[in-house]
């Protein structure tokens, strides 16, 4: 023991303890109990390892040599113990003690490196738990604690500490991941009732199928659901299990995801499953799903889906445009340029569509695409999002923690995007009463784009004739990009109508209509062109019944602060 140790605090042969800490030790047990503890320096014995000496070497140039890793050992036989006896069933005493050292004792700053003082306490694994919902790493946790408490010597574990508990938390997981998964999903349906989710499990009892949406993601599927992107997202997890989120478009033109599921196959089975489940959660089925261009998912849909119209995603498709012509062709920016203003026109109708799409040359002509590329989607967006937030290596319950933490994300983004909507005021451009009362209606978001057609109808368009027929008046309006279009105002029914209809796309209203409404002094954006998904927070209203859900501000939690408020439950 070190000599400046006082006496008093020495192992005396003889004395008792009620408890002791220990750093080695073995036992000797009679009927259970112990009878003898030995406790040793850590220092004690030798280690044996295994010898490469004899191992065979290959002479084969093309196989790589094996990197041998050096091992080392601080055992040096030191006989430094402490014997403890059982001594009348009542406690310890003891029995021997050699207190000398075969090796000098550690120096003051290589104590912090010894086994009993690298301990991982509770607060340890909690902050590394938490940096590991934001993908931060155990080398990168641990420089961030070490900022946190100040320097190196105060982390009480080495960066080693870190990793190996990673690595160990991750060999806990494995025996029992899709387990745990599972348990986790069963404990947020008890705590909320409005929490659904379903699993399904092979000949084998493993899984195969899980799908899951909370109380948000329903709320948001009423007032969104109109429209949803499906699409199957790889190397998510370490079991390529498929994630397959349904993702809709908010009132700030964000994505937002309605569900989730994870598959392990691609075939008709199991996207039918996952399409029944999401119909059980939320009681109805989208006027249009936009999906890639796979076999299984276009023969499932009509099955579950019969009344939804199924179309196809831009996105994928332009993606393998250039794998499916000519490596020239590819190249061709002039071929590529015609071809994207042809694909992505909102202005040209089927029978223009077509007529320019057959001037293209013939190496498309096999290419299915009908009136497909008129489809936008938001997979491109969805991909990169959860981009973030995925990993070739995760678990199960990993790979739903960075779900989880993905959700946070995109809903802290909604919320913000909400306050600001509800308490900021725009710019405005025009005099015009009829862009006030857009900004009060509309997201930022939208009202900014509202706002380029009201600009555009004071500055770039303009009336070339009107034509009156009974109760109709028909206005030739020319825009800036030189197309002219018909605008049909009824008189009798108070309605409009533009042929390039751009409000029934999208709902919202175009420049040529905005011209029309200032020539007869329309202040207001009357209330049948008032496409609600696209107000403020507030202000909105289901589009699908989803029951079991009440859709007042105040009910609008997740389950975490359900859990956090137990009387809400």
């Amino acid at each position: 023991m070190p000599e400046n140790r006082c006496r008093r605090c020495r192992g005396v042969i003889g004395g008792s303890f009620d408890s002791f800490d220990i750093r080695k030790s073995t036992n000797l047990k009679v009927s259970g109990v112990v009878v003898w503890r030995y406790v040793v320096c850590n220092r004690e014995g030798h280690k044996h390892f295994a010898s490469t000496c004899n191992k065979p070497t290959h002479d084969d140039g093309d196989l790589p040599k094996a990197k041998q890793r050096r091992r080392i050992s601080n055992r040096v036989d030191c006989k430094a113990r402490v014997a403890f006896r059982l001594t009348g069933g009542v406690g310890y005493s003891i029995s021997s003690f050699i207190e000398s050292h075969k090796h000098p004792m550690m120096s003051l700053q290589s104590r912090p490196f010894l086994k009993i003082n690298r301990n991982l306490e509770i607060g340890h694994k909690k902050f590394m738990l938490n940096c590991a919902k934001a993908s931060i790493g155990p080398m990168k946790s641990y420089r961030l604690f070490k900022e946190s408490v100040g320097g190196f010597n105060n982390v009480g574990a080495t960066a080693i500490d870190f990793k190996n508990f990673k690595r160990d938390l991750k060999a806990y997981i494995a025996g029992a991941d899709a387990q745990m998964l599972i348990d986790k999903l069963f404990r947020k349906k008890q705590t909320c009732s409005a929490f659904h989710f379903d699993y399904d499990v092979d000949e084998s009892d493993q899984l195969t199928r899980v799908f899951w949406c909370d109380p948000i993601a329903k709320k948001n599927y009423a007032m969104f659901g109109d429209v949803i992107s499906f699409d199957a997202t790889f190397n998510t997890n370490r079991y390529k299990m498929v994630f397959t989120p349904f993702t809709g478009v908010d009132n700030h033109r964000r994505c937002v995801t309605f569900a989730a599921g994870l598959l392990r196959r691609e075939d008709v089975p199991s996207y039918r499953w996952l399409f029944n489940r999401f119909l059980d959660a939320m009681g109805h089925a989208p006027q249009c799903i936009i999906t890639d261009q796979d076999t299984s998912m276009a023969i499932a849909i009509p099955e579950v889906f019969p009344n939804t119209v199924h179309r196809l995603c831009m996105w994928h498709i332009t993606n393998k445009i250039t794998s499916k012509v000519e490596n020239e062709l590819a190249k061709d920016q002039d071929f590529l340029t015609r071809l994207n203003s042809v694909i992505w026109s909102h202005y040209l109708e089927p029978e223009d569509w077509e007529k320019q799409w057959h001037e293209i040359p013939a190496y498309f002509r096999d290419l299915f695409m009908i009136g497909l590329l008129r489809t936008t989607s938001r997979s491109e967006s969805e991909n990169s999002f959860f981009g973030d937030f995925k990993n070739t290596f995760f678990t199960l319950v990993e790979f739903y923690m960075q779900f989880e933490s993905a959700m946070d994300s995109q809903r802290l983004k909604t919320a913000d995007l909400d306050a600001d909507s509800e308490a900021c005021a725009p710019v405005y451009k025009t005099p015009l009463a009829i862009e006030k009362h857009a900004a009060s209606i509309y997201t930022l978001s939208i009202f900014y784009d509202v706002q380029t057609e009201i600009c555009a109808s004071c500055f770039s368009c303009s009336v070339l004739q009107v034509d009156k027929k009974e109760h109709t008046l028909t206005f030739v309006v020319q825009d800036s990009r030189d197309m002219v279009v018909n605008v049909e105002h009824s008189t009798l029914e108070s309605s409009f109508f533009c042929t390039c209809k751009y409000w029934q796309r999208i709902g919202l209203l175009c420049c040529h209509i905005f011209l029309v409404f200032k020539g007869l002094r329309i202040k207001l954006i009357p209330e049948r062109y008032i496409t609600n998904r696209w107000c403020k927070t507030p202000l909105l209203k289901p589009l699908i019944d989803v029951s079991g859900l009440d859709f007042t501000s105040e009910s609008s939690v997740d389950e975490k602060q359900i859990n956090a408020q137990p009387s809400m439950v």
